[in-house]
């Protein structure tokens, strides 16, 4: 096994990590977030009954609801200290996806050619 492929393996694992445990993060977040203010993430669109099945977070428009309230300064305004540790570790997670992301992409571009 070389090097670059136990990268390559390494860094889908980490991602696989990541994204999970900002799935996790994620609906933490939002249970804390409708327990104290459940105004903030109770939205529904025009195509909200396709997710009638689903758990409240798993329609879009919630979720964007959510996001739009880890990214803004609404976060202080919960009460629970762990709201901010989770909006923070979000925060966090919204930047290394995607980076990790692009890097196994350039990687694997890089080894075909």
């Amino acid at each position: 096994m070389t090097l670059q492929l136990a990268i390559q393996i390494f860094a889908g694992i980490s991602l696989s990590g990541l994204i999970g445990l900002y799935l996790y993060t994620f609906y933490k977040f939002h249970q804390l977030v409708l327990a104290e203010r459940p105004e903030w993430v109770d939205r529904k669109g025009s195509l909200s009954f396709f997710y009638q099945g689903l758990p409240r977070v798993g329609d879009p428009n919630v979720q964007v609801a959510v996001l739009r309230t880890v990214l803004s300064s609404r976060v202080r305004e919960l009460h629970s200290p762990q709201a901010a540790t989770y909006a923070r570790r979000l925060r966090w997670l919204l930047i290394l996806i995607p980076l990790l992301f692009v890097l196994i992409f350039v990687a694997e571009t890089t080894s075909a050619a």
